[in-house]
């Protein structure tokens, strides 16, 4: 950042500094939202099975991940402003072309495309903010970040209620709001300064870190990732109309939105990894009543369910990566938050398919069945290491929980939770200091560089 932006900044300029590019995500994630819980009804009408569905989301999450990986490269030599053009401009066509693709192979590379290009948009929308927020207000912007991102994909999801889809208008509706997500990115008065970077994937790393992290993330994606595209067939099934099903839906997204800051507050309060245990005991109980749910059950109960089951599975991811903060030095934090976010999509990429084929060649309960087993698998493996650690170890520091969102690995390289310390740490400096304004401003590429030894 340039001498004359870092000093341009003042508290009562910076939020209509992040107006533009978080309105132009509101617009994208209504977008997605709309496709979230229709196109799997869309493809169930079309006649495919639910286990093809599944395979049609993992083609969404592997571009997603691709993206991730390997947007930069397509950012770098362009530039921000133009790359959101076109990363735009690809969804948008890649969304409207499923109205003319009506076969599998047609399908799936279109469905990877949307993923990639997802991605792309929200690596660049996170750059911008590193560039148009102070380090200060870098938790706050994280707020609001996440409540634009959830609230509006919710609100798409809503405004599906009563659209045809068989037709082109949830794919046109879907289209036109993507396309209008560049308008307010022209709004925006300064250039980010520093191009997105690689991240280096540590896996090894990772689990030597904290396993129960990772596997925390593991599951979210191959549960509630999973749920998006298993949730509006488990509905179809059971036998409610596509009102009803877009209403749990959007439960479902709404409950993880808002259920997982209060579960983070608490988190802060006693070991992560009893939060995590009390975790999966929740999202056990919920899966084990909604085996045996069924039409005569009230429906705002069954919303309820819904809604606790995202918000206690969105849970693991975001106490998962807290969790494995805890246990990292300050210079790994991006590196590591990284590689779970990568292995969040990997679950991501495999629980739609796994899924799916679970309703398709048993009942449509058996989704559940399949959640019950892998968070049994996981709450007792927690239990294990809790009880495993040599009781009296050193106490770990711990950094306050953020809510964060699965969206690219640029998030994690300008949160201030997230800065390598500049200079040398003395003995009774806090781990995770927050950086102050008369500090050097760092850049992301410097966050995201390995640590010199």
């Amino acid at each position: 950042m340039s001498p004359t932006q870092g000093t341009a900044f003042s508290s009562a300029a910076i939020p209509w500094r992040v107006v533009p590019p978080l309105a132009s995500t509101a617009l994208t994630m209504v977008g997605a939202g709309v496709l979230g819980s229709l196109l799997p009804l869309r493809y169930s009408a079309m006649g495919y099975s639910p286990g093809v569905i599944g395979l049609l989301a993992t083609a969404e999450a592997l571009g997603f991940l691709v993206g991730c990986l390997y947007a930069h490269k397509i950012i770098v030599p362009v530039g921000l402003e133009r790359a959101y053009a076109a990363f735009a401009g690809m969804k948008a066509v890649a969304i409207l072309g499923l109205h003319f693709a009506d076969s599998l192979p047609s399908i799936a590379p279109l469905r990877f495309l949307i993923g990639l290009n997802a991605a792309g948009l929200a690596i660049i929308v996170e750059s911008w903010l590193n560039a148009l927020v102070p380090n200060e207000q870098r938790g706050r912007v994280l707020t609001i970040y996440v409540l634009v991102y959830g609230l509006f994909f919710g609100a798409g999801q809503l405004f599906g209620q009563n659209l045809n889809v068989r037709g082109p208008e949830l794919l046109f509706m879907a289209g036109i709001a993507t396309t209008l997500a560049l308008v307010p990115m022209v709004a925006i008065d300064v250039r980010a300064p520093v191009l997105p970077h690689g991240v280096t994937l540590e896996i090894l790393k990772a689990l030597r870190t904290s396993p129960v992290s990772v596997l925390a993330c593991l599951l979210n994606g191959l549960i509630l990732t999973a749920f998006t595209t298993v949730g509006p067939l488990f509905g179809e099934r059971v036998g409610f109309d596509q009102r009803h099903i877009v209403i749990l839906m959007a439960c479902v997204s709404l409950g993880g939105l808002f259920l997982q800051w209060p579960i983070g507050y608490f988190s802060d309060k006693i070991d992560r990894r009893h939060a995590l245990i009390g975790i999966g005991a929740g999202v056990l109980a919920v899966a084990t009543a909604l085996v045996v749910v069924d039409r005569q059950l009230p429906f705002v109960l069954l919303a309820v369910l819904f809604a606790v089951f995202g918000g206690l599975g969105e849970s693991l991811y975001a106490v998962g990566v807290a969790h494995a903060n805890d246990r990292a030095e300050m210079s790994d934090y991006v590196a590591l938050s990284s590689t779970l976010l990568f292995v969040w999509a990997l679950g991501a990429a495999i629980g739609p398919t796994t899924g799916t084929y679970a309703i398709q060649l048993t009942t449509p309960r058996a989704f559940f069945v399949y959640v019950i087993a892998l968070t049994l698998g996981f709450t007792l493996y927690t239990v294990w290491r809790l009880y495993r650690r040599r009781v009296g170890g050193a106490a770990e520091s711990r950094e306050d929980f953020l809510a964060y969102p699965q969206t690219s690995p640029e998030i994690y390289a300008w949160l201030p939770y997230h800065k390598e310390p500049i200079g040398p740490k003395t003995p009774d400096e806090p781990k995770v200091p927050g950086v102050s304004v008369a500090e050097p401003a760092r850049t992301a590429v410097d966050e995201a560089l390995p640590p010199t030894a």
